[in-house]
């Protein structure tokens, strides 16, 4: 199984939003704890709690998502309207609760092509990793998967009026949310560092051990 080295990029990522941080108006509990840590995450999962999950949903974890939460279970301010991914506990069956995909597949006509109806159908068979969120879902499809085992994860916010935004894996999906994050505190950044112009990737596969 891959496995990836998140902690530089984690670690950059905590320090430049600690570097932004607005106290005034981020009151979520732990906020100033973490920012003033400059480290946005938690203890790493063991493989007690990773086994435990994978049990639960009777499936085994795509090799980025599992690689990071041996690093950070769970974490905080992933871009900027989804403000807690779930850790190992809190991972679980989206279960369509607010029936999403019901209606959409309902409204599909019979032209529908089949990456239409895949489309529609997210909510009632991912995993949710938005725990919480300004009314957006973190969804990830394990009837979307690659040649390594990764799950693409679909970001959706009704407030968007657009379908299901996919990112090809959890990998790319937190490499997204960086680069949001980056924008969305451009101004703020830039006043602190004239001329820094800050780019992030997670490191590269590395062998198992």
């Amino acid at each position: 199984m891959r496995r990836y080295e998140w902690r530089p990029f984690l670690e950059r990522w905590s320090a430049e939003r600690a570097d932004v941080y607005d106290a005034e108006h981020e009151t979520r509990d732990g906020d100033r704890d973490a920012h003033a840590a400059r480290w946005l995450g938690f203890a790493p999962a063991n493989e007690e709690r990773l086994a435990a999950l994978e049990q639960r949903i009777g499936l085994a974890l795509p090799p980025s998502l599992r690689s990071f939460l041996q690093v950070t279970d769970g974490w905080r301010y992933p871009g900027h309207f989804v403000y807690l991914l779930a850790g190992t506990e809190r991972i679980d069956w989206c279960g369509d609760a607010h029936g999403l995909s019901k209606d959409l597949l309902e409204e599909l006509g019979e032209d529908a092509d089949d990456e239409e109806v895949r489309e529609a159908g997210v909510w009632a068979r991912s995993l949710q990793l938005a725990v919480e969120s300004d009314m957006v879902d973190v969804l990830l499809d394990p009837d979307d998967v690659d040649e390594h085992g990764e799950w693409a994860v679909y970001t959706y916010a009704a407030w968007r009026a657009a379908p299901p935004r996919r990112h090809e894996t959890f990998k790319h999906f937190m490499e997204d949310m960086y680069q949001e994050f980056l924008s969305m505190s451009a101004d703020r950044m830039s006043a602190d560092r004239p001329g820094a112009v800050p780019t992030g990737r997670v490191g590269h596969p590395v062998p198992p051990g």
